[in-house]
C-alpha cells in the first residue's frame, strides 16, 4: 500500500523531459495536481483548460491528460491508489479552491502523507490509508461547494468519449473514421468537436497519444523498433520511422540515442 502514494514536486516533474508529461498520456493510478503558483493549460480526455493559483485537478486512472509545466508553476502531484474503499471519484474534476482553510487543509493532509512516507515507522499503511480517507472527503467537500466538472460545455462529452476509446485502442491501428463510426458521428463532426474541446482535431490527438506511447517504449524498454511498430498497430516497422520521424522530427534510433533531458519533439 505505501508504494501506491507518492507526494512529487512540480519542480522535479520539470527536471523529466517534458514530452513525459506534454503529450497525451495516461497513468495506471489516480493522480490529484495542486498548484498554487504559477498558470498553465492542462487536459484532460480531450478538453483543455486554464489552471492557476489554488486549482485542483484530479484524474483518474487510465485517463488522456497532457499538462503544461511552466517556469513558475508551483505546487505539487499526489499520487493515490487504486483502492475502491477510499472512494474517489470515477470522472475528473478541476476546480479552483479560494477558501484559505480548504487549502491549508489540503496541504496539511499531504504532509502527514509525506511524513509516513519518509518516516518507514510500524503499521505505516493503516496510516497512509487513513490519511488517504482524509483527502477523499476534502474532495468530496470540495466538489460539494461547487461544480467541478471539466465537461462545462454539453458538446465536449463527445470529445471525452473520443479520448476514452482513444485511450483503450490506441494500439489497435484504428483511424479517425473507426472512431467516428463507433461514436456515431462522421469523421468531420468529430474533428470539429475535439478541436472545439481541446483545440486539437482528433486525428492529432491519436497520433499524440500513439507518439508518446512510442517514446515510452523507446527510451524506457529494449524493445526494438520492429517490435514497437508492431505494438503500437503500424503495418510495417518503415511506416513505424516515417510517422515517428513526422511527428517527433527525429528517427526512433536518433530519439532513443538521446540523452534523457534532449529528448524533445518538435511540437515542444
Amino acid at each position: 500500500m505505501s508504494e501506491s502514494y507518492t507526494v512529487t514536486s512540480l519542480a522535479k516533474l520539470r527536471s523529466i523531459a517534458a514530452w513525459r508529461h506534454a503529450t497525451l498520456h495516461s497513468l495506471p493510478r489516480p493522480q490529484l495536481f495542486w498548484f498554487t503558483r504559477g498558470q498553465g493549460r492542462f487536459s484532460i480526455g480531450a478538453v483543455t483548460r486554464g489552471y492557476g493559483p489554488h486549482t485542483a485537478i484530479y484524474v483518474p486512472s487510465r485517463t488522456l491528460l497532457s499538462y503544461e509545466l511552466s517556469p513558475q508553476a508551483q505546487g505539487i502531484l499526489l499520487t493515490l491508489p487504486l483502492d475502491p474503499t477510499l472512494d474517489l471519484p470515477l470522472v475528473p474534476f478541476h476546480i479552483r479552491v479560494s477558501h484559505v482553510e480548504a487549502q491549508s487543509v489540503f496541504s496539511a493532509y499531504v504532509d502527514m502523507i509525506e511524513r509516513e512516507l519518509a518516516a518507514r515507522a510500524p503499521a505505516r499503511d493503516q496510516a497512509l490509508r487513513a490519511h488517504g480517507l482524509l483527502v477523499s472527503v476534502w474532495i468530496a467537500r470540495q466538489l460539494a461547494q461547487q461544480d467541478g466538472t471539466i465537461l462545462r460545455d454539453r458538446t465536449h462529452v463527445l470529445a471525452e468519449k473520443y479520448a476514452r476509446l482513444v485511450e483503450a485502442d490506441y494500439a489497435s491501428g484504428a483511424g479517425v473514421a473507426d472512431y467516428a463510426g463507433r461514436l456515431g458521428v462522421t469523421a468531420t463532426h468529430l474533428s470539429r468537436i475535439c478541436r472545439d474541446a481541446s483545440g486539437r482535431p482528433a486525428l492529432a490527438i491519436l497520433q499524440e497519444r500513439i507518439l508518446h506511447e512510442a517514446c515510452r517504449l523507446l527510451v524506457d524498454t529494449d524493445m526494438s523498433a520492429r517490435d514497437i511498430a508492431a505494438a503500437l498497430g503500424f503495418s510495417s516497422p518503415a511506416y513505424f520511422t516515417r510517422a515517428f520521424s513526422k511527428m517527433a522530427g527525429r528517427t526512433p534510433s536518433e530519439f532513443r540515442k538521446l540523452p534523457p533531458l534532449r529528448q524533445s519533439l518538435t511540437s515542444q
